[in-house]
């Protein structure tokens, strides 16, 4: 196996938890509907993806969203419920991140989009200064798991695919890096995460 150069973390449910549930609640208490209508209405679709592309207008979002959801909220409040979903970052990440950067280099890989962004940047700011880099997809203008996103980090890196980790807890992602060469972990827990790294040897 080559030597490891660098560390490439997911941020949502890696560093920090997060839930969409939240999203629907305060959708629904805004406009006065069902969480569970809102929860079944809501697709994660192309819509979706295009918002983290950069592909489609905050306002072209909002406007479609509140038409399948069958509301009519201010922007304010549409955004408002939209960044809900953030919660706390996971017990012991911090110390890990910090572990980690002293051997290795730290960058982060995330699909998000411009609103998210506003808000996850300064909620986590103290933990995120650990990673030397955030590539966010709407900035990149393309997303995991599609080929581009892994290069462009790569070409930041200056490394081989087999030199990094890749470590997202979503199985398309982690396929997406495997077909490139780069070593992943599928997180499914913060202990499994830890134990994983310690079969590559990363922690002791």
């Amino acid at each position: 196996m080559a030597r490891i150069h660098a560390i490439i973390f997911d941020l949502g449910k890696v560093v920090f938890d997060l839930s969409f549930d939240r999203v629907f609640r305060s959708w629904a208490k805004a406009s006065s509907q069902k969480f569970e209508d809102i929860k079944n209405k809501f697709v994660f679709d192309e819509l979706f993806n295009k918002l983290e592309t950069n592909e489609i207008s905050v306002s072209g979002f909002r406007t479609t969203i509140s038409k399948r959801l069958g509301f009519n909220l201010t922007g304010a409040d549409f955004d408002r419920g939209w960044c809900d979903l953030y919660l706390d970052p996971y017990n012991g990440i911090e110390q890990l991140l910090i572990d980690l950067k002293h051997k290795y280099r730290l960058v982060a890989l995330t699909n998000t989009n411009i609103i998210h962004n506003k808000v996850w940047r300064l909620k986590y700011a103290g933990i995120l200064k650990h990673f030397e880099k955030i590539f966010s997809s709407h900035e990149m203008e393309t997303r995991k798991p599609e080929e581009k996103a892994y290069r462009i980090v790569l070409n930041y890196l200056q490394c081989k695919p087999a030199e990094t980790i890749f470590i997202d807890d979503n199985a398309d992602n982690i396929m997406g890096a495997n077909k490139l060469g780069i070593p992943t972990i599928l997180v499914i827990s913060q202990e499994q995460m830890r134990k994983e790294l310690q079969k590559f040897k990363l922690l002791n």
